[in-house]
């Protein structure tokens, strides 16, 4: 008698199941125009649906193809979200509760866009913002290569894609903070990113209000994605906010930093804080703390979209308070002994407009600097600075006067490739020199012009002696309000070994 009990309470029960699944099967247009009322209501949306499956037996599935969701008072013709298809998995009686729950959900071909925002988009958004109630709760979502695609305002730019390779989303709801972990490609510098975060709720109406916060790890990215700079970038750290203005703050390592001109690679280091807004690109660097080799170096500024161009201009502005001439020079500098040696202090501002030039061709960068106690580490070049100092005090040409250290200040420019001295200062024991011109960081070519003022006259200049004897009728040439001698100078040639020559042509004027 229990056995039959029991054979009948069996068969009743999966009478009753099939029942139920029978009920869904018949019910799948039902479901359909349901799921898409809930996403237009929920995410203020406009969706279509091609297509639409419920397979009920052994378990609950739901297909769909070709899901595309526009969101309501946008102009851009880009569906916000598509869907190629997708795959929803769960128990029958997920679909009985109040409140609808799902185990998982596989997505393929998922493209997220992110339209640029109008004066209509905000004026929508301020009326229809609000963290949305929904009754659907999915505990596990999957998408495989998807894309997010920021769209700029300006038409006649291309659009910016993130390639997303693996991204899992945990309880899944519209209105709850969701887990997520992603992988995906960063175009420039091109590298793979691994974050892991929480997304939401979501705001409806106004999608660029969704919270979002996270930590992220950037590993080998190829600095030789841009053209002109070189290396290989390891960053990592962690952001928060919503999609419009996110908080971001971390490090990033680059060991073998280098620029397009002949330098030789250097450390770089930095720290930095900066605010991204995520449906443009913007960045806004609010303190960047670098450090090249053992030079410290502060910057803040933006990296912004521009008007019908192609890419992004990178404006800052530059603080060394206190460096080495050495360690700047590297990147500049073929040879792999530093050219000079000493202190540095700069205040200067970086313009790097877009363009398919390479780096050192775009970059503008102008202000003025200080350099205390350098001096030149070949010794052709720091005999003739001595030589220099010897002849401007007066002294004996080999009389020995040590180690010549000189102080350089002055304004510069930095453009083409070009910089542009103007003016420029330089101090050595009995001598200033007064000059300007240019030094091309690709030719290593100088080109100089200006004044040598010296503690002697020309004739004690020359030592003395039969030399002295016959040019001192001509110090009153040279002599302009003080006893020692004035004189106009030329400096050109190659860098590693200038001339130095009179300009004749201004003593006689």
């Amino acid at each position: 008698m229990k056995l039959v009990r029991w054979f009948i309470g069996i068969v009743g029960g999966v009478l009753v199941g099939l029942w139920i699944a029978l009920s869904v099967v018949s019910r799948a247009p039902i479901l359909q125009r349901k799921l898409v009322e809930t996403l237009n209501d929920k995410l203020d949306a406009e969706v279509e649906l091609a297509s639409f499956t419920v397979d009920s037996f052994p378990t609950l599935r739901i297909y769909g193809d070709n899901l595309k969701l526009r969101l309501k008072g946008q102009q851009q013709p880009t569906p916000f979200i598509e869907i190629g298809h997708f795959e929803v998995n769960g128990g029958v009686l997920g679909l009985l509760r109040k409140q609808r729950r799902f185990s998982s959900v596989e997505l393929t071909g998922l493209r997220i866009t992110i339209p640029p925002r109008t004066s209509d988009d905000k004026e929508v958004g301020s009326k229809a913002a609000g963290t949305v109630e929904g009754p659907v709760l999915i505990d596990h979502v999957v998408a495989k290569d998807a894309q997010l695609i920021i769209v700029p305002k300006d038409s006649r730019k291309e659009p910016k894609i993130w390639s997303i390779h693996d991204l899992d989303l945990e309880s899944v709801g519209f209105n709850r903070a969701m887990p997520f972990v992603a992988t995906l490609t960063n175009p420039i510098p091109k590298g793979e990113i691994a974050t892991t975060g929480s997304f939401g709720p979501w705001v409806k109406g106004d999608p660029g209000l969704t919270p979002v916060s996270g930590n992220y790890n950037f590993e080998n990215a190829d600095l030789n994605t841009i053209k002109g700079i070189g290396g290989i970038l390891t960053s990592a750290g962690e952001f928060s906010g919503h999609l419009e203005e996110i908080d971001v703050k971390g490090k990033t390592t680059t060991p073998d930093f280098r620029i397009d001109v002949g330098g030789q690679p250097v450390p770089l280091e930095t720290t930095f804080h900066a605010v991204v807004d995520g449906t443009n690109g913007n960045t806004y660097l609010k303190q960047v703390d670098a450090k090249l080799q053992d030079t410290s170096i502060s910057a803040a500024g933006a990296i912004e979209s521009q008007p019908g161009v192609k890419g992004r201009r990178i404006t800052l502005d530059v603080k060394i308070p206190g460096g080495r001439i050495q360690d700047v020079l590297r990147l500049a500098v073929k040879s792999k002994t530093p050219v000079m040696l000493g202190q540095l202090a700069l205040d200067a501002k970086l313009d790097l407009p877009p363009g398919k030039e390479s780096v050192p061709d775009r970059l503008e960068l102008g202000g003025r600097f200080v350099l205390d106690n350098a001096h030149f580490t070949d010794p052709q070049v720091q005999e003739q600075i001595a030589m220099l100092s010897r002849r401007a005090q007066g002294k004996k040409p080999d009389e020995p006067v040590g180690r010549i250290d000189s102080d350089m200040r002055g304004r510069f420019r930095l453009k083409d490739g070009v910089i542009r001295f103007s003016p420029f200062a330089f101090d050595v024991p009995g001598a200033n020199v007064q000059i300007h011109g240019i030094y091309g960081l690709r030719t290593e070519q100088i080109d100089f012009k200006g004044t040598l003022a010296m503690d002697s006259t020309i004739s004690k200049a020359m030592g003395g002696g039969i030399k002295g004897f016959f040019l001192k009728p001509f110090d009153p040439l040279f002599r302009k309000n003080g006893k020692g001698a004035i004189v106009p100078i030329t400096i050109g040639g190659p860098r590693e070994k200038p001339k130095f020559g009179v300009e004749w042509g201004k003593v006689f004027k």
